[in-house]
């Protein structure tokens, strides 16, 4: 493995080839793989500089518009490529100048904040603007109606696409953030590999959203709380509290593994934890969250001279 790190991080042509390929391979599982040729990038970035990087992310943004150009044309191809491909980029150069997880993720998670918002700002409610897509996909929408129907819920094919559609920019700023994180853990711990083993998870175990971001939680959280007092909801509002508890329940898995290296806790509260990402989530969010004042980690560290 390290043989090949260095092999991809040697000169540009090969972390164009490296990065290229990934962005192929990653074509068979979208969205789950989208961040390996993020990944390729971020180790570039941080252990060939910038030529390196560059090379990396412009491999791998022609192989994603040569795959996908031929199914939804070059400018839908293009798009696609750019929120596969630059947020990966913004988030590296952040980790690289920094050298801490902490404030690339910090950075990633304001950042897909501002995209949301930016989102409505250009194109509004997502009902509204992806009405053309729902009506293209009425056929689909159909069947699962039908399906639905046969399992007790009746609901109509609008009303499907309609619930769907209003989770989209949501989604899309989950996803950039979850994506940018594992590319720069990907790079961070190939990066390790090469020239700081035990790099990554040091600082994976150390990983803190700080108080700023916790703050706009709770200013959001409040937010909704007084759009549902009016009767009504604010959807921008929604989608950002929905970006932001993602990010608190990394947080949360960062306490996790690092309470598990202090050996406070053992590995079945780990896999617990891991457990609970699918069926209580939100437990791991307040977690996560409580952690920027309570510190939970400094608390069980050992002290010096103890």
């Amino acid at each position: 493995m390290t043989a090949l790190l260095q092999w991809m991080t040697s000169n540009p042509v090969r972390a164009f080839l490296a990065a290229g390929l990934a962005a192929l391979f990653s074509m068979f599982a979208l969205p789950m793989t989208a961040w390996l040729p993020g990944g390729i990038v971020s180790l570039g970035l941080l252990a060939g500089g910038a030529p390196i990087a560059a090379a990396a992310s412009a491999g791998a943004g022609f192989a994603f518009i040569w795959a996908l150009a031929p199914m939804f044309g070059t400018l839908p191809a293009l798009l696609v490529a750019i929120v596969l491909v630059l947020p990966s980029v913004l988030a590296a150069w952040a980790l690289e100048r920094s050298r801490s997880l902490s404030f690339a993720f910090q950075a990633l998670t304001a950042g897909c904040c501002l995209l949301v918002l930016g989102i409505y700002g250009l194109l509004g409610d997502p009902v509204r603007a992806l009405a053309p897509v729902i009506a293209e996909l009425e056929p689909t929408l159909r069947q699962w109606a039908e399906l639905l129907s046969r399992a007790g819920i009746e609901r109509s094919p609008k009303e499907i696409g309609e619930a769907t559609a209003s989770l989209a920019w949501a989604t899309l700023g989950w996803m950039v953030l979850l994506h940018g994180f594992l590319a720069q853990c990907a790079g961070l711990w190939g990066y390790g590999r090469l020239r700081e083993p035990g790099l990554f998870g040091r600082e994976f175990r150390a990983l803190r959203l700080g108080s700023v971001i916790a703050w706009l939680l709770v200013a959001v959280f409040a937010a909704s709380l007084v759009a549902s007092w009016q009767g009504g909801g604010w959807q921008a509002v929604e989608d950002l509290r929905f970006v932001l508890a993602a990010a608190f329940l990394v947080q949360a898995l960062a306490v996790v593994h690092g309470l598990r290296e202090l050996q406070v806790i053992g590995v079945v509260p780990v896999v617990l934890a891991y457990v609970a990402v699918i069926l209580v989530p939100m437990a791991l969010v307040g977690i996560g969250f409580a952690d920027t004042w309570i510190r939970f980690r400094e608390r069980f560290a050992p002290r010096q001279g103890v």
